[in-house]
């Protein structure tokens, strides 16, 4: 007897989209980042019954998944997306006493920010040399909050609090996993309202040629800049 087909749901993205990578990261299966890392984009379907579809939409901080394709079943009882006003927490001490509006357009005066800025808060800003016996990599982390009105609404501070890392050779010593994630909390909030900033990043380097054998690494809180070192097995 021939087996029944599986059910599949198919989700889509829209132009709401921030890029905060939310659904890539929870879902990297059946979610990508396009080249420009400006707009998530579902690239397969999942099976029914793999994944609660409102865990799907509700990861969403801006409300830009659906489902497209598949039976959307009652929102479940007691959960709810939560909005940046109900994560409130506590608001930062005011470096500068004139209104936020006045700061907010000051920065908004200076221009977009670079595209190597923006990739620094993906973990894809790195750079690779390669000697006789390692390679040595360097990831530069950003060093500023992005440019956003709630920035300056809710009192955050400029400078880029620092991230917290787990890097390690896979079990075949042909490439590198490394993720990066924030933790202050008040600087996250703005993680769900602003353009192409995810909370964590998580990246697979491939090593050229030789494997590795040994790893070392050594974040740079003043320059913000991760080293990472890997001997190779020679």
């Amino acid at each position: 007897m021939a087996e029944a087909a599986v059910s599949m749901e198919e989700y889509a993205v829209s132009e709401a989209c921030i890029a905060c990578d939310a659904c890539c990261n929870d879902f990297p299966d059946i979610f990508i980042m396009n080249a420009d890392h400006t707009l998530a984009k579902a690239i397969a379907p999942s099976p029914k019954g793999r994944f609660d579809p409102w865990d799907i939409i509700y990861v969403c901080p801006v409300d830009a998944i659906s489902l497209i394709k598949g039976e959307l079943p009652p929102p479940p009882a007691g959960k709810k997306k939560k909005t940046h006003e109900e994560a409130a927490v506590d608001a930062g001490p005011i470096e500068d006493n004139r209104p936020w509006e006045i700061r907010w357009d000051e920065a908004r005066r200076r221009g977009e920010e670079s595209y190597w800025d923006r990739m620094k808060r993906y973990g894809m800003a790195t750079t690779m040399e390669e000697t006789v016996n390692q390679y040595l990599f360097r990831v530069a982390l950003p060093a500023r909050v992005p440019e956003h009105p709630m920035k300056y609404k809710w009192n955050l501070p400029d400078k880029m609090p620092d991230y917290k890392f787990d890097v390690k050779l896979d079990a075949t010593g042909g490439k590198i996993q490394f993720k990066g994630w924030l933790e202050d909390d008040r600087v996250r909030r703005l993680c769900g309202v602003s353009n192409s900033f995810p909370d964590r990043f998580l990246r697979e380097l491939e090593l050229p040629s030789e494997k590795g054998k040994e790893i070392k690494f050594n974040y740079n809180p003043q320059e913000k800049v991760l080293d990472i070192v890997i001997d190779k097995a020679v």
